[in-house]
């Protein structure tokens, strides 16, 4: 049998061999069967389905580490059959979980596993060769007792003329099993230097000389020894889906008659029970869940919601098209009532298609793994896990890496990026061929290695809930958490069957939940705020939306104002509309929204699209008109509308012609079939999940409630939300003071960990302070409740934990003015101390003098990130005047207008035609804004220094993404 015994992969992060390639390359070479052997299991589904779609037998291996007399060496096992495989699961979780490196773990599998020890490169031939034969021979009694191999490899040269012989002579006469192994480590020779650079690149300390050759045909083997091993080998995975998980029984009810019961329950708590529309739309939703047989999955989730909401954990009102159905309005998974926003249960779950339904839900990011921790406990920590992620080799990183572990000049790595990104690899690659063989061997490597996996990382919402022991089905490795994680994706996971469930930790439902907590607000009360308050409303009209989830851009605040939203219909309007294509409509909508006569394509699409002006917005509508004109289902309308939207083209024809045929037949003419079905097509790319806008269109008036009601809570906890990213901190802060909200500096004696009000003031918190970290503040405030500090000398007897550079940023802070002694006293006292002449002075720090306003303002810039007392606008009226200074909020569109700003970034960048351009953000007093400095505007452009005013001369326009962006002509440093 023609194959070889140790192939690697990507998943093992050192191989170039991409399982495509791997297994195209062995059926090239009439292969009968193909090993994978990473130390890990994370290509292993891929790998044996695709095996056996290529008719090649597929070895399902693992290399695994053990320890022998303190010495590492590896070994590879191989499944024999579907428990060798649960072996395997079970082995390599141990590896990973309990860094568990005994051969005693072995003993307990051996009967379903073949276990190979290569003997080169291992501690067998370090013990042979530095002849210590008892210790060698008590291995390989070990060995055999494994009924285990010893694998030689022929094919390393430099081996097989000095150790080679001799391994062979005392394998002999120990009477071993052996059978020839060698690493398939890279496709063609030509790939050494890849395999190489990977290495270098993880730190693996590999050497290979000129005669080391790891190619796939040099590892290739065809013996009897090979032949009677695989022979061994019977899998049959993967050939069943995972059964979903079935909810434990309650009362002796059935999954089915459990649901029944709590959802007619909840449509009574709903005070909805008596009404005829909303028990027949119950029924029929009950009816096709039970036939679909997904009972147990909406319990599953009811179960952990209902959790969540018991003990205080502020869940989103819903999200995506779960919302179209009244079964999880009734259960308490969603809190929109579908058939009040008319929203479509057959968008959610079509009962013409097998696809299982799909209900993510939103929790506070604070408090996501709450409900992950009760749903491991619930299930079992085995059959609760998370899902693996991996981060792939970009043009950028490939480059950076290589550039790192080769002795290219440091300072090439920017232009060598930018050529690729402008002229491509392979041009590139010509390019440099005869010309510069170290660039020309960067840009192969990096081409060859792009979109390669990288290293691991967790998918940031998913999880898998199962009834069964998951080691049985899937391998395992360390989680977040004290959380299990597949070492399978997402994609294998599903297609295998298992059920997923995505727990999204939202920071908008965090800051809601603080919000709530501190005004003594329940969950509920928030849930049922009246969604006609004018109060809100009003903040709408006067786009007054920053820090409200999914409407603080400055675009869709621009949006608000001109529409004027009236209603809650219009805020779900705006949120679907707000995004590429659909935004053509915008001004449409406004006018019609605002009085202009209604012009529908066809009288009887009135009904459907009155709401939003004769103009398509949502998938539900494009749903109805289907329904409407070809007499589809609403589960036909719908697979018609996945179709259209996935650009099915094998599908168009088929669809065209049932719907042609299905308005012909409801007694419309062909012209308009033809017409309304490509007024489908046009908008089946843009239509919007109304269910998901009208529940995220909550969130969003949830939030504006708290604005208009409570705004310095509001601003606190926002200022809370964002304090890791000092742009948007310094973009809310001033937001706040044009609020009439004081933000005081940092005060030793007042100031927390985080933003916090103290004596009706909103004081900067010590966390915030630079070089501080989270530790010292902790520390400081722990001893501050034993008392105030009464000065600065006290403070530093009583906190000696603090460095010198520490204070330094706590004194240009400001976090000492309290005491009554200038910055620069201060300073001049930590500098004497510092340098040890303190306690000889009698001086105490008294002094007025003070600093200048620009080192005061420059310091606490430095050391806030902000300036809060020490502001660089305020001495500039004169020059506003002499310019006409007009303020970033006051800008408008195409006008020439001055800026006085500082630059808060700037950054080159280059155009398709390799011209340079720059980019970045300014900030006025009030607001922030990106701009673009164009090739024609940069001739004899000064480059402006960061956090420097300057007045800039250019024009309002709209960005590609159809944001606010400033065009550049002219940047004057009027200081000079």
């Amino acid at each position: 049998m023609k194959g070889f015994l140790y192939g690697k992969t990507e998943y093992s992060f050192l191989s170039p061999i991409r399982i495509d390639q791997y297994i195209e390359m062995a059926k090239e070479n009439h292969f009968d069967f193909l090993t994978i052997t990473d130390p890990n299991m994370y290509g292993v589904y891929k790998f044996y389905k695709k095996c056996i779609k290529s008719n090649i037998k597929p070895i399902i291996g693992l290399e695994y580490k053990y320890s022998y007399l303190n010495n590492d060496s590896k070994l590879i096992l191989y499944a024999k059959n579907n428990n060798g495989y649960i072996a395997l699961n079970k082995i390599s979780m141990e590896s990973n979980v309990n860094n568990e490196t005994s051969l005693d773990i072995l003993k307990e599998y051996k009967n379903n596993l073949i276990i190979i020890f290569p003997f080169l490169d291992s501690i067998l031939e370090e013990l042979l060769y530095k002849r210590q034969f008892y210790d060698l021979d008590s291995l390989i009694s070990i060995i055999n007792d494994l009924d285990g191999y010893i694998g030689i490899s022929y094919t390393n040269k430099i081996h097989k003329f000095n150790i080679i012989k001799e391994i062979e002579e005392y394998i002999n006469n120990k009477k071993i099993k052996t059978v020839n192994i060698h690493e398939c480590n890279y496709l063609i020779p030509e790939d050494k230097i890849i395999y190489e650079a990977l290495n270098k690149i993880n730190q693996t300390n590999l050497e290979l000389n000129e005669y080391d050759d790891y190619s796939f045909l040099s590892s290739c083997e065809d013996n009897i020894s090979i032949d009677n091993l695989i022979n061994e080998i019977n899998l049959n995975l993967f050939t069943e889906h995972v059964p979903l998980p079935s909810f434990p029984k309650r009362d002796n009810m059935t999954s089915k008659e459990l649901l029944i019961d709590l959802c007619n329950r909840g449509l009574v708590r709903r005070k909805k029970g008596n009404q005829k529309k909303y028990i027949e739309r119950l029924n029929y939703e009950l009816d096709v869940i039970s036939k679909m047989g997904f009972c147990d999955y909406f319990l599953i989730v009811w179960d952990f919601i209902r959790y969540a909401k018991q003990n205080n954990i502020f869940v989103g009102p819903g999200r995506g098209s779960a919302a179209g159905s009244l079964v999880a309005y009734t259960l308490g998974i969603v809190d929109v009532d579908p058939l009040e926003y008319n929203l479509l249960f057959e968008r959610f779950l079509n009962p013409g298609r097998s696809k299982m339904p799909d209900i993510d839900t939103d929790f506070p990011d604070n408090e996501r793994f709450n409900v992950i921790e009760y749903v491991k406990n619930f299930y079992g920590e085995n059959s609760v896990c998370g899902i693996v992620t991996f981060d792939t080799f970009q043009i950028k990183s490939a480059i950076r890496d290589l550039v790192r572990i080769t002795d290219i000049e440091q300072s090439r790595v920017e232009k060598i990026i930018e050529m690729v990104n402008s002229r491509g690899f392979d041009y590139l690659l010509d390019e440099y061929k005869e010309r510069d063989q170290k660039i020309y061997n960067l840009l192969y490597i990096a081409k060859s290695i792009q979109n390669l996996k990288r290293h691991t990382s967790v998918h940031p919402a998913g999880i898998i809930i199962s009834n069964l022991k998951l080691t049985d089905y899937i391998p395992l490795t360390l989680g977040t958490n004290g959380i299990y994680m597949s070492q399978f994706e997402e994609a294998d996971l599903t297609e295998m069957g298992f059920l997923k469930m995505d727990f999204l930790g939202i920071r908008y439902l965090s800051f809601l939940s603080s919000m709530a907590n501190e005004l003594g607000m329940k969950r509920s009360d928030v849930i049922n705020l009246r969604l006609d308050d004018r109060n809100i409303f009003r903040l709408l009209e006067k786009g007054d939306t920053l820090g409200i989830f999914q409407l603080e851009s400055k675009g869709i605040r621009r949006v608000l104002m001109d529409l004027k939203p009236k209603c809650f219909s219009d805020i779900v309007a705006v949120n679907a509309l707000y995004r590429p294509g659909p935004m053509d409509d915008i001004p449409t909508y406004i006018r019609r929204h605002e009085g202009e006569k209604v012009v529908y394509p066809h009288s009887d699409l009135e009904p459907i699209l009155k709401d939003t002006y004769g103009i398509i917005v949502y998938q539900e509508q494009i749903m109805q008109i289907a329904q409407k004109f070809a007499g589809f289902s609403l589960s036909r309308a719908d697979i018609m509308r996945r179709a259209i939207s996935k650009k099915d083209s094998n599908a168009f024809l088929e669809i065209k012609s049932d719907f042609i045929k299905g308005s012909l037949n409801n007694g419309y003419d062909l012209d308009t079939a033809n017409y309304i079905y490509d007024l489908i097509i046009k908008f089946a790319d843009y239509g919007f999940n109304k269910s998901h806008s009208v529940v995220y269109s909550m969130v969003s008036y949830y939030l504006l409630w708290f604005k208009a009601y409570h705004r310095d809570i509001f601003i606190k906890h926002l200022l809370n939300e964002v304090r890791s990213s000092s742009l948007v901190l310094e973009d809310y802060i001033k937001y706040a003071k044009k609020n009439g909200i004081e933000i005081s500096i940092p005060d030793i004696n007042k100031s927390n960990l985080k933003f916090d009000i103290v004596d009706k003031k909103l004081y900067f918190p010590l966390t915030l302070i630079f070089s501080l970290g989270n530790i010292i503040p902790e520390k400081i405030i722990e001893e501050r409740k034993k008392g105030l500090f009464k000065g600065f000398k006290d403070f530093k007897d009583r906190c000696d934990f603090v460095s010198k550079n520490q204070i330094e940023a706590l004194i240009y802070s400001g976090a000492f003015d309290s005491f009554n002694v200038s910055r620069k006293a201060l300073i001049k006292e930590n500098e004497i101390e510092a340098q040890g002449f303190y306690e000889f002075i009698n001086q105490a720090p008294s002094s007025n003098d003070e600093f200048s306003f620009d080192i005061l303002a420059l310091n606490e810039k430095k050391y806030l990130g902000i300036n809060l007392l020490y502001n660089i606008f305020t001495y500039t009226n004169e020059i506003k005047n002499r310019y006409n200074v007009v303020q970033i909020n006051d800008l408008k569109y195409n006008d020439v207008s001055n800026i006085l700003c500082y630059f808060s970034s700037f950054r080159e960048i280059k155009t398709k035609k390799n011209e340079t351009m720059y980019v970045g953000n300014i900030n006025d007093e009030n607001n922030n804004i990106g701009f673009v400095i164009f090739p024609s505007s940069i001739k004899n452009l000064i480059i402006p220094k960061l956090n420097n005013l300057y007045i800039i001369r250019g024009t309002l326009k709209k960005d590609n993404k159809n944001e606010d962006s400033f065009s550049i002509y002219e940047i004057i440093d009027y200081q000079k």
